[in-house]
């Protein structure tokens, strides 16, 4: 009896070690990994990525080309504005030096008619003597040259068609002009380059 009491006893105590090393060797089981994606799902997954980088590099490509472009215009915008702005200033500093010394002749030619006016009495006086006449004429010629050096020229006004831009009408007269011909000239009138100096002065037929 005491006997079957010692083997019970021996074959509890195996039980109890079988089971404390299966239970040891349950708890030291590592965890099993997850299953890694299928190599169709990892391929998919960096599609996307690139597509997505695609589009981001896109997006800032255009941006980059719209501020470029804006750039651009801005920078022709500029040149055209400044090549404008050149041809005008040399526009205004060429007419200003063509007509910087217009004020002065304008000033200068009342003496200039009445050099004239005493040129055509001594002239048609018979006690003058050729000499004098002959000065006169040529001091008069030295004066014309020096006036067209500055770019003033004489306006044609006797038999021509009356025009108010360069002929200032005194009266009017019987003729057998043409009506609006110019038949005298009381005042001669000067053109300083394209612009009138002075309107002549004149006698239009009716």
């Amino acid at each position: 009896m005491k006997q079957l009491t010692e083997e019970k006893k021996e074959e509890k105590r195996k039980e109890e070690e079988a089971e404390a090393v299966e239970t040891s060797h349950t708890e030291e089981r590592p965890e099993e990994p997850p299953q890694d994606k299928k190599p169709q799902e990892i391929k998919m997954d960096s599609l996307r990525t690139q597509e997505a980088r695609g589009a981001a590099d896109d997006k800032k490509a255009a941006e980059l080309a719209e501020k470029l472009k804006a750039t651009e215009d801005k920078y022709l915008r500029l040149c055209a504005e400044f090549d404008n702005f050149r041809k005008r200033t040399e526009a205004e500093r060429i007419d200003q030096a063509k007509h910087a010394a217009g004020k002065f002749i304008e000033a200068v030619l009342p003496v200039l008619d009445s050099f004239e006016r005493s040129q055509k009495t001594l002239t048609a006086d018979a006690d003058t003597s050729d000499e004098v006449k002959k000065g006169f004429t040529l001091i008069h010629k030295q004066l014309e040259d020096i006036l067209q050096k500055f770019g003033v020229t004489k306006m044609a006004a006797v038999g021509q068609p009356f025009d108010p831009r360069l002929h200032e009408a005194l009266l009017q007269k019987e003729s057998e002009q043409p009506p609006q011909t110019v038949l005298e000239e009381y005042q001669t009138g000067y053109l300083l380059h394209d612009k009138v100096l002075r309107h002549a002065q004149v006698v239009v037929a009716k």
